[in-house]
């Protein structure tokens, strides 16, 4: 099967390199990389420029595992090609749109990101996905990671903030959509809120889907092993 792995906001693609190792070798795995594009407005054209992405790959059907804004990029995509897909992991993600509080803040965010740039956003956001014992035991590799996602062009990293504020609400997709779909949450997720992962869990009611112990935003990660585990055992289902 073919297995897409759609990063969040702020990364690139590069933030696989070591998960997929740990994934069930049976599949194959695509890592589109969205970082550079500024020129969608919304989800929905992120979803379009994913659809051309892969019918370069002449992909025709796929499952995708979405991180965090990958994961609203995925429900977008559920919407407008559902026959492509075999089946969705929404990897700290939502089907919520944003509330009023959190629409303010991405205004907040695309104005500092114009006014300082890349370089000092992902300084400050980067290290907000992980738990305190990766932080201290991974320095290095934030480090490393902060220099190469500074790299993103503002322009891009506005573009998603933007696009993701005015994203609309998609949680009858958990409902009515006729494909799997799989939580991945964090315990203590600073962007998605525990309890709105959970409501959305219950509506599933499906056994695998779970919220990881300690884990801040970033499980392939933070827990690496565990998540393959838990992402593999659904992908088995599928």
């Amino acid at each position: 099967m073919k297995v897409v792995l759609l990063h969040g906001f702020g990364e690139n693609a590069s933030i696989w390199d070591e998960f997929i190792n740990l994934l069930p070798k049976e599949h194959n795995y695509l890592t589109p990389d969205f970082s550079f594009v500024s020129s969608c407005k919304t989800i929905d054209d992120y979803a379009d420029w994913l659809k051309q992405e892969l019918d370069n790959e002449q992909v025709s059907q796929c499952f995708i595992v979405g991180h965090s804004m990958g994961g609203y990029i995925a429900l977008a995509f559920a919407e407008k090609y559902p026959t492509i897909l075999k089946g969705i992991c929404l990897l700290h993600s939502t089907t919520y749109a944003d509330t009023d509080e959190r629409k303010a803040t991405r205004l907040k965010t695309a104005d500092f990101i114009e006014k300082h740039g890349s370089a000092e956003f992902i300084k400050d956001f980067l290290p907000n996905m992980f738990n305190e014992e990766f932080k201290a035991t991974n320095r290095e590799y934030i480090l490393n990671k902060i220099e190469t996602y500074k790299q993103i062009p503002k322009e891009a990293l506005i573009a998603a903030t933007l696009a993701m504020r005015e994203r609309p609400d998609r949680r009858n997709l958990l409902k009515t959509l006729k494909i799997p779909i799989q939580f991945i949450a964090g315990e203590k997720d600073k962007f998605i809120p525990l309890e709105a992962s959970k409501e959305q869990i219950a509506i599933l009611n499906y056994s695998k889907n779970v919220i990881l112990e300690g884990i801040v935003h970033a499980s392939m990660l933070e827990n690496p092993e565990l998540t393959a585990k838990v992402l593999g055992d659904f992908l088995g289902d599928v």
